[in-house]
């Protein structure tokens, strides 16, 4: 539960595999859908060290965050709405699922993303914290 004067968020991939990000005032939370994106990362690691370092990385981040939340119908309701907005925009969203289905979980949840892709959510009526 948020303390008085923390803000609820979510935290994009992008901002779990940067360092040295300033999360002060925020309780956070993590999608399943990055934890994916995380432990794809250790599989597709081309060498040992990096596997290794990226697993550790990963073990630290669920150990700080617990589980992720899952997709539920609420943010699949979302997630369709933020494709259609970015049709109207002229971009497809093929190729964005996951940051689109990570960003629907942010706004089903009625939180700020955390990210450092601001752009390529803002315009979509996400509300975005950048770090």
């Amino acid at each position: 539960m948020p303390t008085p004067g923390n803000k609820r968020a979510l935290l994009d991939t992008s901002v779990l595999v940067a360092d040295d990000v300033n999360l002060s005032g925020l309780v956070c939370q993590v999608s399943a859908l990055s934890y994916a994106e995380l432990h794809f990362g250790v599989q597709a690691a081309t060498s040992e060290a990096v596997r290794l370092a990226r697993q550790h990385r990963l073990t630290l981040i669920q150990a700080t965050y617990g589980h992720g939340l899952a997709f539920s119908d609420d943010t699949a309701h979302h997630y369709g709405l933020l494709c259609a907005r970015l049709r109207q925009f002229g971009r497809s969203p093929r190729g964005r699922a996951l940051d689109l289905m990570i960003a629907a979980t942010a706004l089903s949840l009625g939180v700020p993303l955390v990210t450092r892709n601001v752009g390529d959510v803002v315009r979509l009526g996400v509300a975005v914290l950048e770090r």
